[in-house]
């Protein structure tokens, strides 16, 4: 007889069966993970769904063809809240219906839509799930829009395939030389030659009689090399006890009776501290379309028109200038006139249109001395450039000259139509 042999035997059966008990169980275990996994990939696959439900209702949303109704399209007025109660998505994506809710509020100043877009659904198991989209939708007219997606060059700003600093009446040759020629005003007798690619002066060329558009090479050729930038603004005028800095809608100028005229010799100069102690500026070249009588001023005003300036600035060093810019007014009219209600010009105040609310800016928006970026302890006119220096050309330089009494207008960011897309804020900038 062989007693330990039996015992050994009903040991290997009992253990057969607890593995076959924890197999189970293991068995279990996993169907449980399978349905887990299988629900949280419906859920997923939902979720991605109503994430594109929410996002196709906001773009659909933004493809409005004109801020204010036109009939037969959709535009930006036309935005507003909806409730799809049922929406069954096409090849019935995530195996449910969703609920499509939609809420839009109204702002004014800029006006702006807050759109929310809230998708509701029930999952397999019965429990609610959602996803919400939020978005702001600025009522501004899509051309405006448009303009976001203009390729921008990788050397600089091109506008008709040149610099766009380069005034758009400047005829350009396309000659193997890349240049443009301008003349600031057509009655004038100077010519100025532009480097298409960096818009930079590269030639002066006096006694040219011919007119802008008739411009040539041949008129051009053998005209004195410079080295220059370009700087130049519009001057406009409001007389009114109430100055305003906004464009009429209809103008677009500032509603000022009348305009004054800018110094024949001087329209606008740097003053001596920013070529003596700053030592940046070697020359400037000023020219501008001042009216030549009273008469013609106010009618000039009454149709929209502003004096034009332009200036060629020669740095010292050529790395770049800084300085400040100050307008003059003449004392009378070409003509003779007196300046309205006074001949003098101490009656009156320059401001400087800019986008900042002190003095101290970046160049392009028109600081109070170029190159001047913060404030220091010496006064302004006798500091060097604690900033970037002017490197580049300068345009929409733009000033308002207003009477002495008054103050600078400051932004009015309600006007309808243009406030909420203009920065028409000014500071004063001479007295």
């Amino acid at each position: 007889m062989h007693p330990s042999r039996s015992r050994r035997l009903g040991v290997s059966l009992i253990e057969a069966l607890v593995a076959l008990a924890v197999m189970a169980f293991g068995m279990l275990s996993l169907v449980g993970v399978q349905a887990t996994l299988r629900l949280n990939s419906d859920l997923a696959k939902q979720r991605t769904e109503a994430t594109r439900i929410a996002t196709e209702d906001i773009e659909g949303l933004r493809l409005f063809t004109a801020v204010n109704p036109v009939n037969g399209q959709f535009s930006w007025a036309d935005i507003g809240s909806s409730n799809v109660a049922s929406y069954l998505p096409p090849g019935n994506v995530g195996n449910t219906s969703y609920q499509v809710i939609r809420t839009v509020n109204t702002f004014a100043g800029p006006p702006r839509k807050v759109v929310s877009v809230q998708v509701n659904w029930t999952d397999r198991t019965g429990s609610a799930q959602s996803v919400t989209v939020d978005t702001v939708i600025a009522g501004i007219d899509p051309v405006l829009s448009g303009v976001l997606s203009s390729k921008r060059s990788s050397i600089n700003n091109q506008l008709g395939g040149r610099d766009a600093t380069i005034p758009v009446e400047a005829v350009n040759f396309g000659d193997a030389d890349g240049r443009s020629a301008f003349k600031p005003f057509n009655e004038g007798t100077v010519v100025w030659l532009f480097n298409n690619v960096t818009g930079e002066v590269v030639g002066r060329c006096p006694g040219i009689n011919t007119a802008q558009a008739a411009l040539t090479v041949a008129d051009v050729t053998g005209c004195p090399v410079i080295r220059a930038r370009l700087l130049g603004g519009l001057v406009f005028f409001d007389l009114r006890l109430a100055p305003s800095p906004l464009p009429a809608s209809a103008s677009e100028r500032p509603m000022g009776p009348q305009m004054l005229p800018l110094s024949a010799t001087t329209p606008v100069f740097f003053p001596s501290s920013s070529t003596s102690p700053v030592d940046q500026i070697a020359s400037e070249e000023c020219v501008s379309n001042t009216p030549p009588s009273a008469a013609d001023a106010t009618l000039q005003n009454a149709r929209g028109f502003a004096v034009t300036y332009y200036c060629l600035v020669y740095p010292t060093p050529a790395r770049g200038w800084g300085g400040r810019l100050e307008v003059v007014l003449a004392g009378n009219y070409p003509n003779g006139n007196p300046l309205p209600g006074t001949t003098t010009i101490n009656h009156y105040k320059v401001c400087r249109y800019t986008t900042a609310a002190t003095a101290y800016t970046s160049n392009p928006d028109h600081p109070a001395s170029y190159c001047v970026e913060k404030s220091t302890p010496v006064p302004t006119a006798l500091v060097p450039c604690n900033g970037r220096r002017v490197t580049a050309n300068l345009i929409n330089q733009n000033f308002l000259v207003i009477a002495s009494a008054q103050n600078c207008p400051t932004d009015i960011a309600a006007n309808p139509g243009l406030g909420d897309y203009i920065n028409s804020n000014t500071l004063q900038h001479q007295p």
